[in-house]
């Protein structure tokens, strides 16, 4: 028990990075029902409520394109300011919500401004980090992470979705989160190169990594997206159907296992484990989908599966670059999870046409079929070059 603790000692720096993720998080966890809800209350249907969360991603997208710039230009320091001020009065103002296509355009500017904080903290905790203790950090982080977006609706269903203390209480966890780290303010920054990192010069890296990346998020945007719709699909209530995301969140905790684990295992092991086991989750699904708590069971295993994948990709990606280049190979990792994101939400647009409900978990078995295709062609191919 004892080294267990002392694996999770981090120093003060580090520990008040996680508290800042961990308060942002909670931010955004309030943010997943207010929006929607307001949206709602207004008298906006269900499909441009899905068009103005793509422009979220699509603003991940924009600034993945500038952020290394922007810090190599400025300092992280002062890039989390203005980002956590202006994402918090955007909080604030989208309440007073006008028409759908201003509201669109704030979304817009959060999904850029959402992606400036995520980035600089999960690169600065990543210089600050060795590797040896990498993957336990990034487990924390996930963790960390992951609880604050579950505190976020328990605070929602307390204050009330409609009610703007919701928005206000969002609004101040998100600048509490930048002034938790006033004690680093000071501090010296990091040196940041202003290079970016291309997809297709990320691919030629560690292409492994680039598909894990793109395949893992085509699943969890998939998960967030179309539970409920699949859970209505096969007969559940939307109430029930939403408790599969729970099981799914339960899960979380995971995250921190596979921190452990890194320290021992081959971390390409383990993404690879983490698709074939999310693989087996769906299909099973698909056969035995009238067994509500086999149901609830598989959903919580492949949440574990998305852990293995999740944070073993994080540690190898942080390790491929030298800690001047983070923030720019951090911005492309994400843009490569915003493309997978956009894919699967396609994909599973169109077999959902074909295949009603069925299309959800299909989308899914494809997004892992797919990784472990081309594991096996890469395998075989590694295989030949050192013959």
């Amino acid at each position: 028990m004892q080294k267990v603790l002392k694996e999770l000692s981090f120093p003060r720096e580090v520990n008040l990075l996680f508290l800042s993720i961990f308060l942002f998080a909670i931010a955004n966890g309030i943010n997943i029902v207010t929006f929607p809800a307001l949206l709602n209350k207004n008298n906006v249907d269900s499909s441009n409520i899905g068009l103005a969360f793509t422009f979220d991603i699509a603003g991940n997208i924009i600034m993945s394109f500038l952020i290394s710039r922007i810090v190599a230009k400025l300092t992280i320091t002062e890039v989390l300011k203005i980002a956590s001020f202006s994402y918090a009065s955007i909080i604030l103002i989208s309440y007073f919500y006008q028409n759908l296509f201003l509201w669109i355009f704030l979304v817009f500017l959060m999904g850029n401004l959402w992606f400036m904080q995520v980035i600089t903290r999960q690169s600065w905790l990543n210089i600050l980090v060795n590797n040896e203790r990498r993957g336990i950090a990034l487990g924390i982080l996930s963790t960390g992470a992951s609880v604050g977006i579950a505190f976020g609706p328990l605070i929602v269903k307390i204050l009330g979705s409609s009610n703007y203390l919701s928005f206000v209480i969002a609004s101040i966890f998100v600048i509490g989160s930048y002034f938790c780290l006033k004690p680093l303010l000071n501090t010296r920054q990091p040196k940041i190169t202003s290079e970016r990192i291309g997809l297709l010069q990320f691919f030629k890296n560690n292409p492994r990594a680039f598909l894990a990346r793109f395949f893992v998020d085509f699943q969890i945007y998939l998960c967030f997206s179309f539970t409920v719709i699949f859970g209505i699909g096969i007969g559940l209530k939307s109430e029930i159907a939403g408790l599969l995301i729970s099981a799914y969140m339960t899960s979380a905790f995971f995250d921190l296992w596979v921190g452990f684990a890194l320290k021992k295992w081959d971390p390409y092991k383990l993404i690879n484990c983490g698709f074939l086991g999310a693989l087996i989750c769906f299909i099973g699904i698909i056969f035995f989908k009238k067994y509500y708590i086999f149901l609830l069971i598989s959903y919580f295993f492949f949440g574990i599966a998305i852990a293995l994948i999740y944070v073993s990709v994080f540690k190898v990606i942080n390790e491929d670059y030298r800690k001047e280049k983070l923030v720019a190979a951090n911005a492309t990792f994400q843009l490569i999870g915003s493309c997978g994101a956009l894919s699967g939400t396609l994909l599973c647009g169109f077999l959902m046409k074909i295949f009603n409900a069925y299309g959800f978990p299909i989308t899914i078995i494809l997004g892992c079929v797919c990784y472990l295709s081309f594991l096996v062609f890469y395998e075989k191919k590694i295989q030949k070059i050192n013959n």
